[in-house]
C-alpha cells in the first residue's frame, strides 16, 4: 500500500511538473513570437509612413507651385471651381490598393477666418487639422509648410500667398493611417493564433506519444496474465 501511495504521489508530481513546463513553454513561445511580430510590424509601418511622408511632401511642393493666391483673393468662387478640377486631376491616385485614406482641401484665409473652397475625400471641413488649430500653429512669416501629426494621421499645411507675400489661403494634405494599423493588427492576430494552434497541437501529439506506449504495455501485460 505504501509503495502504491509513493508511486501515485510521484506520478502526480510528474504530471504537475509536466503541466507547469507545458504552460511555461506555451507562454514563452507566444510572448517571443508576439514580440518578434510586433517589432516587424512597427518597422514596416515606420518605413511605409516614411514613404508616404515623402509622397505628401512632393505633392505639397507641386500644389504650392500650382495654386495662385491672387486668383483666390480676386474671385474665390471661380478659384474654387478651377482648383477643384485642377487638383483632382493632378492628385489622382492611380493605385488599386492603399493602406491609407488620403484627403485634401483648399481654404480661403481672410480676416483671420478660414472658408472651405474645395475638398477631396471628405466634405466636412472639421475633419481637417487646420480647422481645429490656431492660426499660429501653421502660419509663419515665411509662409513655410507645417506638419501636424495626430494619433494615426499626418497633415501638411501649405500657406498660399498672393503676389505681395500675404497669406490668403491654406492647402492641407491629410493622410489617415487607420487602414494600415487595422491591417497590422489583423496580421499580427492571425500569426499569434497560428502559433498558439501549432504549440497546442504539438503538446497534444506529445501527450499522445507518451500515453499510447504505456497503454500498449499495460494491455500486453494483461494478455500475459490471461
Amino acid at each position: 500500500m505504501e509503495n502504491r501511495s509513493v508511486n501515485r504521489s510521484d506520478m502526480l508530481n510528474r504530471i504537475v511538473r509536466a503541466v507547469i513546463l507545458i504552460v511555461v513553454s506555451l507562454l514563452l513561445s507566444v510572448m517571443s513570437v508576439s514580440f518578434a511580430v510586433h517589432h516587424m510590424r512597427l518597422k514596416f509601418e515606420d518605413e511605409f509612413k516614411q514613404i508616404s511622408d515623402n509622397k505628401m511632401q512632393q505633392t505639397c511642393d507641386i500644389v504650392k507651385l500650382m495654386v495662385n493666391g491672387d486668383e483666390i483673393i480676386a474671385d474665390p468662387a471661380v478659384a474654387a471651381q478651377k482648383y477643384t478640377e485642377v487638383l483632382d486631376l493632378a492628385l489622382t491616385d492611380t493605385s488599386t490598393h492603399s493602406f491609407t485614406n488620403e484627403s485634401y482641401a483648399l481654404f480661403l484665409y481672410s480676416d483671420g477666418q478660414l472658408t472651405l473652397l474645395m475638398s477631396h475625400g471628405t466634405d466636412n471641413a472639421e475633419k481637417f487639422a487646420v480647422a481645429n488649430r490656431d492660426i499660429s500653429d501653421w502660419l509663419s512669416a515665411d509662409n513655410s509648410a507645417a506638419v501636424i501629426e495626430g494619433k494615426a494621421t499626418e497633415s501638411i499645411l501649405v500657406p498660399v500667398a498672393d503676389s505681395s507675400g500675404r497669406c490668403v489661403g491654406v492647402f492641407e494634405y491629410k493622410c489617415d493611417f487607420k487602414p494600415l494599423n487595422d491591417l497590422g493588427s489583423k496580421v499580427e492576430k492571425r500569426i499569434l493564433i497560428a502559433v498558439i494552434i501549432s504549440v497546442a497541437a504539438g503538446i497534444v501529439i506529445f501527450g499522445i506519444q507518451s500515453v499510447i506506449p504505456k497503454l500498449i504495455s499495460k494491455s500486453g501485460k494483461g494478455g500475459q496474465r490471461l
